[in-house]
């Protein structure tokens, strides 16, 4: 009898140990060979779970993150299928749980997304896809219909749930998201240059940079309550000052003409100066650093929240960060990759006449011609907003923010 309890008290504590480790256990990385496919598994959680995997064969590489919790199972992929019609290269990844199927594909050697096979019409997919029916594959699609808004064309079946964009109108703003379209006025005279205006959290947040003295005030819509508030500045900052970034959502700014940076609370209708004249702070990857006054003062010093960041589109390769991938643009398109040296860098778009593009929580919001498109790899390149005022003024006009 006692030798029986023995045995029971191991498997008890073995069972307690694997289970201390299930709950302990954040991040891990494992390596394996599946199909004769080489396979690199990233697990991490992040508020919720994530895999990155990076799959690869001779000249062949697939990347993709997946949001699943599979209670941190090592090892997810059973098989890969393959897939060929000429020079594209496809594959569906099986997994051990009974999760959905996705289908990854390499063009000529480069990864490219599903969303720009279908744009470009590229007759070997369709073959492909005719051959992968039975996985119930979802694609990227986009809604054609549209309303007129004020002015604007707007295809309000295409915004993200839980999303809002905000559109500046010179003394308000329209806010759009899929369920509704709105104007909340702000001002009651025309504001056209200089703006600087930010979302934040459920906020739109604009300074009132009118006022040849500086400005007083700002103003905050709450997009839940559908409430405009207004924050009056104890210190004045000069018309010659610009926004930062945000940082646990506090608003940096730095007014240029007085060589001073602060920090603003909207919740608590606070300003405070940061810098003491010596050091002045700057955020690289969430990482915060001083710098010099005159190293500070030599360009302007945006933090990488690129919800704000005005990312002129030239051809400099100039890179985005955004959790694990970087974003980049080249000849009318915009590629991620794994790591500053672009490594398996995958094609997600083409579009002409890119303005400028922005990356916020992965999806990309795009200036192009007339047009405010987004782009996510579940839903594809969408059509957002047209504007024939979009062509002549889209400086800070735009914001995309929680709803």
């Amino acid at each position: 009898m006692d030798k029986i309890k023995k045995i029971i008290l191991v498997i008890f504590l073995l069972v307690l140990v694997y289970f201390g480790y299930k709950i302990l256990i954040k991040e891990h990385e494992v390596s394996y060979k599946i199909d004769k496919y080489n396979i690199k598994e990233h697990f991490y959680i992040n508020k919720s779970h994530y895999y990155d995997l990076i799959i690869n064969k001779d000249k062949l590489n697939y990347t993709y993150t997946l949001n699943k919790n599979l209670s941190k199972e090592k090892r997810i992929i059973k098989s890969i299928k393959t897939y060929k019609s000429n020079n594209l290269v496809c594959i569906v990844p099986i997994y051990k749980d009974d999760i959905e199927s996705n289908v990854y594909c390499n063009l000529d050697n480069e990864e490219v997304s599903i969303d720009y096979l279908i744009k470009t019409y590229n007759n070997d997919f369709k073959k492909i896809k005719k051959k992968i029916k039975k996985y119930k594959i979802e694609y990227p699609s986009s809604s054609k219909v549209y309303k007129k808004y004020k002015n604007n064309t707007v295809f309000q079946n295409n915004i993200l749930d839980n999303y809002n964009y905000y559109i500046w109108t010179y003394k308000g703003i329209l806010v759009l998201n899929n369920k509704e379209l709105k104007y909340q006025k702000v001002l009651n005279y025309d504001l056209y240059d200089n703006i600087m205006a930010i979302s934040i959290d459920r906020y739109y947040v604009i300074f009132e940079n009118t006022d040849v003295n500086g400005i007083e005030n700002i103003h905050y819509y709450d997009s839940r309550k559908n409430k405009l508030n207004t924050f009056k500045l104890k210190e004045k900052l000069s018309k010659d000052s610009y926004i930062n970034g945000i940082v646990d959502n506090i608003i940096y700014v730095t007014d240029r003409k007085n060589k001073k940076e602060y920090k603003i609370n909207i919740y608590k209708q606070t300003i405070i100066q940061v810098d003491d004249d010596i050091n002045y702070i700057i955020y690289e990857n969430n990482q915060k650093k001083t710098l010099s006054k005159s190293d500070f003062f030599k360009n302007d010093q945006y933090f990488d929240n690129k919800q704000i960041r005005d990312n002129k589109v030239t051809d400099s390769l100039e890179l985005i960060k955004e959790n694990n991938y970087y974003y980049y643009y080249k000849n009318n398109r915009i590629y991620k990759a794994l790591d500053t040296n672009k490594k398996y860098s995958k094609l997600l778009l083409e579009l002409d006449d890119i303005k400028e593009w922005k990356v916020y929580n992965n999806t990309i919001v795009i200036m192009a011609r007339d047009t405010i498109y987004q782009y996510t790899e579940k839903e594809g390149l969408r059509k957002i907003v047209k504007s024939n005022e979009l062509k002549y003024n889209y400086k800070n006009i735009y914001k995309i923010g929680k709803k």
